[in-house]
């Protein structure tokens, strides 16, 4: 490394002494843009002049103008900042003393741990293509667990904001179930998937991952791990790893479950929600605790149509119970509309039209509050809603809002129809850890972020194991404005609007 820094601030130094005499650089934000980071002066090569333009701009050179899109690929280093050490990087780049830059190569973590994967080659496997059978099991989760959850928030505050990714919840759960037997198995697949048994669910999410729409436009990046303790009571089988290698490209780590294990997953499930969840654990709470399952969801897209900033006021919202608070709000028309008996809602796609955000708000005529509707969701009432659109003129009103939400979801996995799993003397996991074992703890975290630009979006769920001690349009547009609590999803408009997120907004102030 101290050769490389060495020859890097070499090259810095040759090229800003001769960048005095180049001219400064404006470039017009109409440009073409470029494909590759590093590119700042949209040429369509990355060289020593794009390193002289972005030597220059971090020096805050008042000659030196950046179009938008410049800054975009500035970034090389992918940390949400242009400083030096993007310079650096990227005359790093073109010494070819690192082989790519830009967020597109992930970024290689070194662990202190074993990745067992590296001797179990993931083979092709025969999927099942997403459904409605497969579609229905996952809205019946979706409901199940998003009553149950809020049914359990521990703060029960009239303004917390809560959310929920079904889709990361169920591929940890699922991955976990690999490992059930008998009763425990039985339950987990009811809860899973209804009738489905574990083998279809792999099938089909092995279908969903390779199928789930990721672009450039909207980016959704799934991750699966699983990390269990080095020791000699510790036996998991291989076919337990190559089924979750085969059907969810997880991966797998043997670590000595210190300090530095919580380290390596935390690093793990910040790299893999794109530094949207930083943490996931604190500690590991004990010598029992053997395993953990992990998925790692982020999801980041902009608007088909984003917010200019004449259609952005400071505006009123509602929260139950309290005086109304100010906010952000975006104000725009929408053309999907969404209505049952009890609220009325709408969609808006994002870029590439494959995902769309979705509202639902309570009828206020009614006297609905967002509790109120929730308890009278179903599976069914859910899926038509969102399925059963009307295309007509939508004027709505989104409060710009940005939260975080963690939970524990044991109480609320075990009231939904999956008790045995957590119960330390009826448990089977005997196809995960020969000795057995017990879920001691779900843990789930989530972040939103939606502004004039679009949305991000991240979930991570693990599954803590434990050894057994004795866990038709109309003539008049239609408004939909979103100045009281409201509940909200992100879908997949390409498998049956299947729910990746849901939640609700109390008070757009609370993060």
């Amino acid at each position: 490394m101290k050769k490389r820094s060495r020859i890097a601030a070499a090259l810095a130094a040759c090229i800003l002494t001769c960048s005095a005499m180049m001219p400064a650089a404006v470039f017009a934000d109409d440009a073409p843009a470029a494909q590759q980071y590093g590119d700042l002066n949209l040429d369509s090569q990355v060289d020593v002049s794009d390193a002289v333009l972005l030597a220059r701009f971090c020096a805050e050179d008042p000659t030196v103008n950046i179009s938008q899109t410049g800054k975009t690929l500035a970034d090389v280093d992918a940390d949400g900042k242009i400083t030096q050490d993007d310079t650096v990087t990227l005359l790093q780049f073109i010494a070819k003393l690192i082989p790519s830059i830009g967020p597109a190569q992930q970024i290689q973590t070194d662990y202190n741990a074993v990745n067992l994967m590296k001797d179990i080659q993931a083979a092709k496997v025969k999927t099942k293509q997403v459904d409605e059978t497969f579609a229905a099991s996952q809205y019946a989760l979706t409901v199940n667990l998003l009553k149950e959850t809020a049914l359990n928030s521990k703060k029960e505050t009239a303004d917390e904001n809560l959310m929920i990714s079904p889709l990361s919840v169920s591929l940890a759960l699922s991955m976990t179930a690999n490992g059930a037997k008998n009763q425990t198995l039985t339950e987990m697949e009811k809860v899973l998937g209804g009738d489905l048994k574990i083998a279809d669910l792999n099938a089909y999410y092995a279908d969903l991952l390779n199928t789930l729409p990721n672009s450039d436009q909207a980016k959704l990046h799934i991750a699966n791990s699983i990390w269990f303790r080095d020791s000699e009571r510790i036996i998991v089988p291989k076919e337990f790893l190559q089924t979750n290698a085969d059907y969810y490209g997880a991966d797998a780590f043997k670590a000595p479950f210190n300090e530095q294990t919580v380290k390596d997953i935390n690093s793990w499930v910040n790299e893999n929600t794109h530094e949207m969840i930083p943490k996931l654990l604190e500690k590991i709470p004990n010598q029992n605790v053997f395993m953990y399952l992990i998925n790692a969801l982020a999801f980041e897209a902009d608007w088909t149509a984003p917010y200019d900033t004449n259609h952005i006021n400071k505006a009123e919202f509602k929260p139950y119970g309290t005086d109304p608070v100010e906010v952000e709000m975006m104000y725009g028309n929408e053309y999907t509309y969404l209505e049952d008996e009890y609220a009325t809602g709408f969609m808006k796609d994002y870029k590439g039209r494959d995902y769309a955000f979705a509202a639902i708000l309570p009828k206020e005529s009614d006297s609905i509050t967002v509790s109120d509707y929730i308890g009278m969701m179903t599976p069914e009432s859910l899926q038509k809603m969102l399925n059963k659109q009307q295309s007509c003129k939508v004027v709505t009103k989104i409060p710009q809002f940005k939260f975080a939400y963690d939970t524990e979801l044991s109480d609320a996995l075990k009231a939904i129809g999956m008790p045995t799993a957590f119960d330390d003397k009826l448990s089977d996991f005997t196809g995960l850890n020969e000795n057995d074992g017990v879920i001691s703890r779900v843990l789930h975290k989530t972040f939103i972020q939606v502004d004039e630009a679009g949305t991000k979006a991240g979930a991570v769920t693990a599954v803590e194991m434990m050894e057994k001690t004795s866990v038709e349009q109309p003539e008049k547009p239609k408004f939909v404005l979103l100045d009281r609590p409201f509940i909200f999803l992100i879908v997949d408009k390409q498998h049956n609007n299947l729910p990746l997120f849901i939640g609700y907004v109390m008070n757009p102030l609370n993060e």
